[in-house]
Parts: C-alpha cells; sequence; structure tokens
C-alpha cells in the first residue's frame, strides 16, 4: 500500500494525491478535480488545500491536488459509495496509519540522533580544533555511508529543510551508529581517508 501514500515536508505531512484518488476509484482525473473545486471549503476546515503542477506529454500542466487523511476521507464521502470506493478507503485508512507509524518511529530515532549529532561535534571540537571543515566533512561522510547521498542532495531531492527529514527510521539508526563509529576513530587519532575506508567496509 506505499503507493497510495507519501511523505512530504514537514509541513505537508503525510498525504496523497488527487492521481491516486482517480487510479484507485475509478473515476477520472478531471472529475477528482470537479469535486475537490466544489467542495474546496469542505476540504480546507481539515488544513489548507495545496497542489503541485504535473507536465504532460502535449507541454502543457494539469494541477495534482494533495490530500491529508482527514481531506482524503471527506473526499470519497462525496463520491458514490461503489465497492472500488469502499474498498480503497480501507485501504487507504490502513496506509496512512502505516506510514504514520513510520514517521512516528523516524521522530523517535531523530530525537537519538540529535544527541549523537552533538557527541560527535564535541569530539570533533576537541580533537579536531583547527579543522574548519572537520565537521561538514564527516557530517557528509556519515550521509553519503548511509544514503549513497551528500546531505544537500537528500534536501533537493525530498524537498525538506534538514537531510534527517528524508531519511526513513532504519536509515536514522544506521546514520547514528555511522557517526558513533565516526567519533571513536577520530578520537583514537585516525584520519579522514583512514575513516572513509573503515565505515565504507562491508560486514
Amino acid at each position: 500500500m506505499e503507493d497510495l501514500v507519501m511523505r512530504g515536508n514537514v509541513q505537508e505531512g503525510v498525504y496523497t494525491t488527487s492521481e491516486i484518488v482517480s487510479e484507485y476509484v475509478g473515476v477520472t482525473f478531471e472529475h477528482v478535480g470537479q469535486i475537490t473545486r466544489k467542495h474546496k471549503d469542505r476540504l480546507e476546515k481539515f488544513g489548507k488545500l495545496v497542489f503541485e503542477k504535473r507536465p504532460l506529454p502535449s507541454g502543457q500542466y494539469r494541477k495534482v491536488w494533495h490530500y491529508n487523511e482527514q481531506q482524503a476521507t471527506l473526499l470519497i464521502t462525496f463520491m458514490r459509495n461503489t465497492e472500488q470506493v469502499a474498498d480503497f478507503k480501507e485501504n487507504l485508512v490502513k496506509a496512512f496509519y502505516e506510514l504514520r507509524e513510520e514517521v512516528t518511529k523516524q521522530r523517535v530515532m531523530l530525537e537519538s540522533n540529535r544527541k549523537t549529532n552533538k557527541d560527535l561535534g564535541q569530539v570533533i571540537h576537541d580533537y579536531l580544533p583547527d579543522n574548519s571543515f572537520a565537521y561538514s566533512n564527516y557530517h557528509t561522510l556519515a550521509y553519503k555511508t548511509v544514503t549513497g547521498f551528500t546531505p544537500r542532495k537528500l534536501r533537493d531531492m525530498y524537498h525538506v529543510s534538514h537531510a534527517q527529514d528524508a531519511l526513513t527510521s532504519e536509515q536514522v539508526e544506521m546514520l547514528e551508529q555511522v557517526k558513533q563509529a565516526i567519533a571513536s576513530l577520530i578520537m583514537i587519532g585516525q584520519d579522514y581517508q583512514t575513516i572513509q575506508r573503515a565505515i565504507s567496509k562491508p560486514a
């Protein structure tokens, strides 16, 4: 059910789209848009409705609406209650629940990781006081080790303010372990190249 909902930025949270509703309910994309515009005031009682412009093969764009869980549930009530609509509603509720659980777990890990960030920062401050690029370099190394991407690339790819917001809970946990390993290696006097080779080795 991962294709039913997705995670936006911190402000948007978990959402589904008018494209997804159209596909799984079995109505046209235009029909979903008409219902959205007709009931926009009602839908916005549960949060501001946002949209994105998706390019079409013709070179034109179409407006794709984003709905949070309450908005999506309300939107579906405005549609004829067929078996297909009922199945979609049931699956959508499950998908929102599962992704919310994932986000909650991630937030717990982020809180734990903030302490690790401080610990790594303190180690760099204590052991590499004259290296003004050390924190940035090791921070980037940790992210690339876990995700294959730099923090900046992750922010751009997922449209988030902080790279950690783009990670799954498992990746956050791995990032914490990698930063702890980096801090330990710095404390025993290893240089950047040695640390890079050490943490990049397969388990």
